[in-house]
Formats: structure tokens, C-alpha cells, sequence
């Protein structure tokens, strides 16, 4: 009987302490992360409060074709830089997203306007958990303003599948600007050279704060969507090319890029 008394005793000493946290009283409150919306300046807040809710539903973006918006991640990895699958009749549209450029974007097409006439105007239908309806003017707003923006992750880190040679397809000249297109990406900076190619000028590219009506190489109606200014410049025969020296203009119009200053 003493024995047992004593195996007893010590099983008491060695069971572990009671924890704290088994109390009610001690936990943590409960949260809903639900209820906290994300800011739509960050790509996070547009897969929380429109793609996610808006956009993969049954039958539609949800896994079951591109663009995948199940996930933040395969939100933007099946938007950014990935070539379109329904395309307007002239087949103005490369990239889903073009990081700067939401005028040569598909995703900005297909919420503003039916692309080829039968499609209709995305999102076709909504769940009642959607509030598409009534935000749609903000909504589409914060989605200009992310890809014109760089179309940055939710971290904030610019794409890195992008094309390493981004092109003109189209250009004006307004007085001492020039106003451009772009495929493939939108480059910082353009390359002018002068009489013979002797002189040469980096002009930096900024956004248009309105995009202009035009057409590009093709004659397709297109707009202007950012601008480079021309320096003071002589008289004289220019071309327009990139960064790389080579000719910008598509399937070999190598004259569409030239221009005189009289």
C-alpha cells in the first residue's frame, strides 16, 4: 500500500502544469480577417475586394480558364505579361497586362467595353457577395491606377517576366513632343538619332495624363498613352528607335519612325 502511495505521489510531481491559455478567459479575442478590407492601391486589395469575389466564380476564373484569380499569386502571375486569349477584331491586344499601359491592356478592354461584339462586357454575371454593381467606377479606376502604376505585386516589387525589348508601334508629333505606343512593354527612355545616325538623344518617356485618340503602324485605331520631349533640335531627317539601337517599327516598316524638322 506505501508503494503505491509513492508511484501515485510521483506521477503527481512530474504531470505537466496546467496551461494558462486552456482558461477562457486568457484567449485571444476572435477576429474575422474577413471584415478588414485592403487598401486598392496594393494588388492584395484588388484580389481581396474585386477579383476574388467578383471574378472566380463558379464556372468562370476559377481555375477553370485563364486568368486563374483563386489566389493573390495566380492572380497575378496569369495577368501580368501573359498573352490574351479572346482578342478585339484587329488584334490590337498583346498582354493581358501591360505593366504602364492599361490602354494596351485586355484586362482594362474587357471591363469597359464588349472587345469583339459578342462577348459582352466583363464581369458577365456577379454572386451576391459582390459589390461590383455599385462600385464599379472606383473599382476600375484602382485598376488603371495599378497597371499604369507598374502593375507592382502585393509587395510591391515590379514584375520580372516582362519582354527584354519593348517596341513602338505608333508616334506624333505635337510641337516638341512626341507622342507614343507601345508593345511589349512600356522602356523608360527612347533613342532619337540625328543626320546619319551621328547624333543621338535619350529622351525619358512619362505617361500621358490623358491618352490621346490614334492609330499605330497598321492604321488601327489606337491611343497615344505616353509622351517623350524633343530637345531644341536643327533642321534636319530623325528616327525614332529603342534603347538598343534597333528599328522599333514592326514587321520591317523602318520608315514609319522617321521625321523632318523644317
Amino acid at each position: 500500500m506505501l508503494g503505491l502511495l509513492v508511484v501515485l505521489a510521483a506521477c503527481k510531481k512530474s504531470s505537466s502544469p496546467a496551461n494558462p491559455f486552456d482558461d477562457p478567459k486568457n484567449r485571444p479575442p476572435v477576429t474575422n480577417n474577413n471584415d478588414t478590407l485592403l487598401p486598392l492601391d496594393n494588388f492584395a486589395g484588388l484580389h481581396q475586394r474585386i477579383f476574388k469575389p467578383t471574378c472566380s466564380n463558379s464556372g468562370c476564373h476559377d481555375g477553370t480558364f485563364e486568368p486563374d484569380f483563386r489566389t493573390i499569386e495566380s492572380s497575378y502571375s496569369t495577368l501580368v505579361y501573359q498573352p490574351v486569349i479572346k482578342n478585339n477584331q484587329a488584334g490590337a491586344f498583346q498582354f493581358r497586362v501591360v505593366p504602364g499601359n492599361a490602354n494596351s491592356s485586355v484586362l482594362h478592354e474587357r471591363v469597359v467595353r464588349d472587345i469583339d461584339g459578342i462577348s459582352g462586357i466583363m464581369p458577365l454575371s456577379v454572386d451576391p457577395n459582390s459589390d461590383w454593381p455599385d462600385k464599379k467606377t472606383d473599382y476600375i479606376a484602382a485598376i488603371v491606377a495599378w497597371i499604369n502604376g507598374g502593375a507592382r505585386d502585393m509587395f510591391g516589387n515590379p514584375p520580372t517576366n516582362g519582354p527584354v525589348n519593348p517596341r513602338i508601334s505608333g508616334w506624333q508629333l505635337q510641337g516638341r513632343e512626341l507622342q507614343l505606343q507601345f508593345m511589349g512593354g512600356v522602356p523608360d527612355a527612347v533613342l532619337l538619332l540625328g543626320q546619319e545616325g551621328h547624333q543621338k538623344w535619350i529622351l525619358p518617356v512619362r505617361p500621358l495624363p490623358v491618352a490621346e485618340p490614334g492609330q499605330n503602324v497598321f492604321g488601327e485605331k489606337l491611343p497615344f498613352t505616353h509622351v517623350a520631349e524633343l530637345p531644341a533640335l536643327p533642321k534636319g531627317s530623325y528616327e525614332l528607335v529603342n534603347l538598343k539601337a534597333q528599328q522599333p517599327a514592326l514587321y520591317n516598316l523602318q520608315n514609319a519612325f522617321r521625321f523632318e524638322i523644317r
